[in-house]
């Protein structure tokens, strides 16, 4: 599938997985995406690197937006083999880039690869880099569902890159929630979301309510939610946002 911008200069450059079954042991009949961005700005910048199988097709549609050699940042939200799988394939492309990611990604990578010769700068919550004309600011959120996860936040645009947090295994020809409710509904959209919530992140509700609240208190402005799997919300961002406050909270509806 080709690019989508999701605004102002932020590129959806994944891939639509229309096959896979299974997934963390359990169904997943519409299959999936493996979503990660490109941000073109002065200096380019990536945001995570799909599962292997997809990452040619990753590399494709970040090459037909930029010189791909000339990628200064390659932020890593989440070391899972579907979030980061192709790694080294995009750092073979990649001799400038630069690696974001948490203390414990890099404690996890250590132990998994000898990462002696990249370069590696550790973030932790409110920490910031420019890209030019952008801010990424990075949010840590340890066990959501991996101790290394974070998610990204690019200021300017209020656009929340958000790893496994608000996403869904939906395969679909569209890309954002809007785009998905006038081919679907938003019952199947919500649907989705819960499915996904109560198979990967249930257990963690308590640690979803507090950091729901600590960017409600960093005064963070969300205008488009942007995660790795599934529907980009640019359309109801507050939807997903207040479903998830409701499934930490315990709070069920019926279904």
């Amino acid at each position: 599938m080709s690019t989508v911008e999701v605004r102002n200069g932020i590129h959806w450059v994944g891939a639509v997985d229309w096959a896979v079954r299974d997934f963390h042991g359990y169904i997943t009949p519409r299959g999936s995406t493996y979503n990660n961005y490109l941000i073109i700005d002065h200096e380019p910048a990536v945001v995570d690197a799909t599962h292997r199988e997809f990452i040619d097709q990753s590399i494709d549609n970040i090459k037909s937006l930029v010189d791909i050699s000339k990628v200064r940042h390659l932020v890593l939200n989440h070391i899972e083999p579907d979030h980061a799988g192709g790694l080294f394939e995009l750092l073979a492309l990649m001799p400038e880039a630069r690696i974001y990611c948490t203390k414990k990604a890099v404690e996890a990578m250590e132990r998994m690869f000898d990462i002696s010769s990249w370069d590696i700068r550790q973030v932790k919550t409110g920490d910031t880099i420019s890209t030019g004309t952008k801010t990424l600011m990075f949010l840590e959120t340890p066990m959501l569902h991996w101790p290394d996860s974070m998610m990204t936040y690019v200021k300017e645009d209020k656009v929340l890159i958000s790893q496994d947090g608000f996403g869904q295994h939906l395969a679909s020809a569209q890309r954002f929630d809007d785009e998905f409710v006038k081919c679907s509904s938003m019952s199947e959209l919500e649907d989705a979301v819960w499915d996904y919530y109560a198979n990967i992140l249930m257990p963690f509700g308590s640690l979803i309510t507090r950091k729901l609240k600590e960017v409600q208190d960093l005064g963070l402005e969300i205008d488009i939610i942007a995660p790795d799997h599934g529907i980009i919300w640019r359309s109801h961002p507050e939807k997903v946002l207040q479903m998830y406050g409701d499934m930490a909270s315990g709070k069920c509806d019926e279904r």
